[in-house]
């Protein structure tokens, strides 16, 4: 399990490398859009589209990243409260919030992949790509998900059992 993980963190490295490469394409873009506006006075017709489409990616892939690094904001006030007051229901839900990811990311993988399916025939209006295409982020961070949920297991049943996270 340990090389799984270790497998995973690379593969979550690459992951930001990309979401910092599509960020520079984005700006690259939209500097390009203004120049051709400005400075030429004619528009780039995928300009904008492009942009908010890349924007969907970086976010909908980035999350899974996100989570598989836990740098995810979360607001314990409530859970503390619980933790405190009875050891059982502090265990019983932190069970709850290690499942209700596997559930959301299975969600997103098939729900996703449904959706893909059903618009890859539809082109997009300016870039003409198949909107599957663009919708393929979802099905995506679903498998992410799901293989960092896994990866994040051990973690999860060492902080059960009350040990320290290794």
């Amino acid at each position: 399990m340990n090389r799984f993980k270790k497998i995973c963190a690379a593969f979550e490295s690459s992951i930001n490398v990309m979401i910092v490469a599509v960020a520079v394409v984005m700006v690259v873009i939209g500097v390009l859009q203004i120049l051709f506006r400005y400075v030429f006075s004619a528009s780039l017709s995928w300009s904008e589209e492009s942009i908010r489409y890349l924007h969907v990616w970086v976010t909908t892939i980035g999350a899974a990243a996100c989570f598989y690094s836990g740098s995810f904001t979360v607001i314990t006030v409530i859970s503390d409260k619980i933790e405190a007051h009875s050891k059982i229901a502090g265990r019983a839900l932190m069970v709850i919030r290690y499942i209700i990811p596997y559930l959301f990311y299975g969600i997103l993988l098939v729900e996703g992949w449904q959706i893909c399916s059903v618009y890859m025939m539809k082109m997009a209006a300016s870039t003409r790509i198949p909107m599957g295409i663009v919708y393929a982020c979802i099905p995506l961070t679903g498998l992410f998900g799901l293989v960092f949920s896994v990866a994040r297991f051990p973690d999860f049943l060492n902080k059960l059992k009350g040990r320290a996270e290794e």
